[in-house]
């Protein structure tokens, strides 16, 4: 029997509650309860497990204040296109003769020094303006009888029932993306899909692939929007520049493609959304990226400083990954970012960030090539390069061979294809210095049971270069079995990280090796218990990391020499044990 969202009585209740108070969602519930039933409403948060139902009708808010409601159902028969539909309820916008009042007015009192340096500052002076310029009135107003006078009228009369209306669709048009914003609002949104002319497409963090209510009618209305857009953001396209990679003001990537010269079906953009807060690594574990010795394995190769990239396809939440671990790297390190797009976020307070600059002549571009060699000037106890794709990817096994770690994501589905792109052009590091790298996660996006999820589907460790048979050797310590959804860990007693790096970098003898892999498990036991304590606040997550490592820190300098091996045991058995007792996250 297919799964389904079957609409709560409480859910139902305060639906209608919400009615009375917005209008717009009154009318909408009218046209499509009578075809569909009521939807099963949940406020702000999506329950994970309607990710597994083949039949939804859902509703949830995304801004209380104006009233955003987005509505996902499956279309009724005969009207299906193979997608789930994503309707944005909005508010219904004002006569448009109120907003050409509106504009015509905020052109005589907006100046020169009304400059604003980001979008913030932006809805600010909008904000004032419009009061200046605007007057609330209790009867309606005929806005049309007063376009030819509006440089006689002091102020605009604006009926008080569209007063809000119009706000919001001045902030959304002026100072926000236009159309997109309701779907830049929604925080369970991973990607935004316009391919030309016609509906734009989602992915959904919760329900996939989606089918939206909101379009361009035509070209030239969407050749319009990328331009405004373009111009807003700094990166104006044109006919001669066609090609824009940029950053969007809440951190997310676009790629826009404008004019049918290059593109057959006309312009089409694709933003990548990038969350404002990332997701910790007790989340991720959670979710069952991947498990909590997996946590634990990465977690002492980054205090220990080694190299390593998050190698996977395209949307296989390599970035996600990476944001993630940057959590386990010592607090006090100073780190530097080097990425063409800003998508990185790192909680370390001494932290560099750095983006290239493309001005579309050489002299004046900054490249990662540029970055990465001045990274190694700055002394960076670590370097991350937010994906290596050309030259500067030899410039970073230089680094590594100079004792600078680096994490990096980069874009190949296996070890052997990643040592392919590493040793081919433009990249072309020798084969000989591939054992800089530490260590390859490989992580895929695939369909469980119908859901899309993403794993990582090995941890590998690099062991070095076989002249003999011309292979770069390395071992699969942990592996993801897809018919159990587990992963299997192959390395007790045989990781070369773990045994000829780290325990002789600490002076571990043959004798007390076996003290690394209870290092291992007593790391992974402490972050399942922060899983069981519902530790997974990316930043309060690196406050409870950087608190083990100042206690871990002060029991290895208090332990005398023959102490010195079981030290770091004894500080995680101590935290562990205030973990399970709630003492230590506050």
């Amino acid at each position: 029997m297919a799964l389904r969202a079957v609409a709560r009585a409480e859910g139902v209740e305060e639906l209608r509650r919400l009615s009375r108070r917005f209008p717009h969602l009154a009318r909408y519930l009218n046209e499509v309860v009578p075809r569909l039933g009521w939807p099963s409403y949940y406020g702000k948060d999506l329950p994970r497990e309607l990710r597994r139902l083949t039949t939804i009708n859902v509703m949830y808010i995304v801004d209380e204040d104006v009233g955003i409601f987005i509505h996902v159902y499956m279309p009724p028969e005969g009207t299906e296109s193979g997608y789930r539909k994503y309707v944005a309820v909005e508010p219904e916008p004002p006569p448009p003769e109120l907003f050409m009042l509106i504009e015509e007015k905020l052109a005589t009192v907006i100046t020169e020094s009304d400059v604003a340096r980001d979008l913030e500052e932006r809805r600010r002076i909008l904000l004032e303006k419009v009061k200046l310029v605007t007057e609330i009135v209790d009867a309606p107003v005929d806005y049309a009888s007063l376009l030819p006078r509006i440089h006689t009228l002091a102020r605009i009369p604006v009926y008080r029932e569209h007063y809000d209306n119009m706000i919001y669709y001045l902030l959304r048009n002026k100072a926000g993306l236009g159309v997109l914003e309701p779907l830049i609002k929604d925080p369970y949104i991973e990607d935004i899909s316009c391919p030309g002319v016609g509906y734009i497409y989602i992915v959904h963090k919760v329900f996939g692939p989606l089918e939206t209510n909101l379009k361009f009618n035509t070209s030239e209305e969407l050749d319009r929007f990328i331009i405004e857009l373009s111009e807003r953001i700094g990166k104006p396209v044109s006919h001669a520049r066609p090609i824009v990679d940029a950053t969007l003001p809440d951190g997310s990537r676009i790629n826009i493609v404008f004019g049918s010269d290059v593109s057959l079906q006309g312009s089409n953009f694709t933003i990548r959304r990038v969350a404002k807060i990332p997701l910790s690594v007790t989340q991720l574990v959670n979710w069952n990226t991947f498990d909590e010795r997996v946590a634990a394995y990465l977690w002492i190769l980054l205090l220990e400083g080694s190299s390593g990239f998050i190698s996977g396809e395209t949307a296989s939440g390599k970035t996600t990954t990476l944001n993630a671990i940057t959590a386990f790297i010592n607090p006090t390190a100073k780190i530097v970012s080097i990425e063409d797009t800003a998508e990185l976020t790192l909680p370390h307070p001494n932290w560099v960030r750095e983006l290239t600059r493309d001005t579309g002549n050489p002299e004046t571009s900054v490249t990662m090539f540029d970055l990465l060699k001045a990274a190694l000037r700055q002394r960076p106890n670590y370097i991350i390069v937010g994906e290596i794709r050309g030259a500067e990817g030899n410039i970073a096994f230089q680094a590594m061979q100079t004792g600078h770690p680096v994490l990096a994501t980069f874009h190949a589905a296996s070890v052997e294809r990643l040592v392919q792109r590493l040793t081919s052009p433009p990249i072309n590091v020798p084969k000989s210095q591939m054992d800089n790298l530490n260590f390859v996660v490989i992580q895929s996006a695939i369909y469980r049971e119908g859901v899309l999820v993403r794993r990582v589907l090995s941890v590998n460790e690099i062991l070095g270069f076989d002249p003999r048979t011309d292979s770069i050797l390395y071992i699969p310590l942990f592996t993801w079995d897809p018919v159990r959804d587990t992963f299997t860990f192959r390395g007790r007693g045989t990781s070369y990280l773990l045994e000829e790096k780290i325990g002789v970098k600490r002076g571990l003898s043959r004798r007390n090796m076996f003290l690394i892999y209870e290092e291992l498990e007593l790391r992974a036991k402490i972050i399942r218990a922060l899983i069981e304590k519902k530790v997974f606040h990316y930043y309060t997550l690196f406050r409870v990391l950087a608190r083990i490592y100042s206690i871990t820190t002060e029991f290895a300098r208090k332990a005398s020499k023959e102490e010195q091996p079981y030290a770091i045991i004894e500080a995680l058995e101590y935290v562990l044990k205030k973990i399970r007792r709630g003492e230590f996250v506050k």
